[in-house]
């Protein structure tokens, strides 16, 4: 009598996020990332740390297929990254706002210009479109200065913009390219707050970060280049000179166990235990 096939009932898992294989990307024949692999689990807040030259920008913007590979490759949510489509579920935040070229816009007609890629061709915004955009002004706490000029804000504020701008196109997947630089403590403390709720709603978030400051509770990883390459990957470091928490398990003194990084300005990378 022969066997009937039963079929698995449980669904395939999703694929990550992103799948960042060899990559490598050169400059006038200079590597700038050299063989960086890793993954990022569906939502994840990820922390990518190094100094300045390190390769962070380019790797998060090789990431979205703004900066081709030479060699290796990379999945966004599994497709490859040249053949993706689905651009309305990832928002991208750049380190500063684009000159407008004299056309003067308002904070609200930049926050929704971030629907254009959810928007169907040639169908207006509707009430859910128009309410994604406040959501994501006050996300920010610029919900007053919505029809005010873009060049009247602050550096600060600017970037306040560009985050909800990302937000106001409700994608799943973020890339926040140096948020934090040159931002007041009040930007820094909105961002805090805007990543905070991505992450309560499960959203895959990727910040591209000097230092961790305040968003350091929210990063759940982080991924350390040095010269183009990954130097540590796991553990978010902790800032130089903080004690070490009640639960983390020092390896004793002899172990000869080296940092995972070069020496990173004002951060310390955890020993591997």
């Amino acid at each position: 009598m022969s066997e009937v096939a039963v079929a698995d009932p449980r669904p395939e898992p999703a694929p990550p996020a992103f799948r960042v294989t060899g990559a490598v990307v050169e400059y006038d024949g200079r590597p700038v990332l050299d063989g960086v692999s890793f993954e990022v689990p569906r939502g994840e807040v990820l922390a990518i740390l190094g100094p300045n030259g390190s390769g962070k920008s380019t790797l998060s913007r090789a990431m979205l297929g703004l900066v081709p590979l030479h060699r290796g490759g990379v999945e966004l949510h599994g497709v490859p990254v040249r053949r993706f489509r689905q651009w309305g579920r990832v928002g991208y935040v750049p380190q500063r706002l684009p000159a407008g070229g004299g056309v003067p816009a308002t904070v609200r007609e930049v926050v929704a210009s971030g629907q254009v890629a959810r928007l169907r061709r040639l169908r207006l915004p509707g009430p859910a479109d128009r309410a994604a955009v406040d959501e994501a002004l006050a996300a920010v706490g610029l919900a007053d200065r919505a029809r005010d000029s873009v060049h009247e804000l602050s550096g600060g504020q600017q970037q306040r913009v560009l985050i909800a701008r990302a937000l106001a196109g409700r994608p799943d997947t973020f890339v926040m390219d140096e948020p934090m630089a040159g931002v007041d403590a009040a930007s820094q403390r909105a961002l805090a707050g805007a990543v905070a709720e991505l992450r309560r709603r499960g959203h895959t978030v990727v910040l591209v970060l000097h230092e961790l400051g305040p968003l350091r509770p929210l990063i759940q990883r982080a991924v350390v280049l040095a010269h183009g390459r990954i130097a540590h990957d796991g553990e978010p470091p902790r800032p130089a000179g903080e004690p070490a928490r009640p639960d983390h398990d020092h390896a004793p003194p002899d172990a000869g166990a080296p940092l995972l990084a070069p020496a990173v300005p004002g951060l310390e990378v955890p020993r591997r235990d």
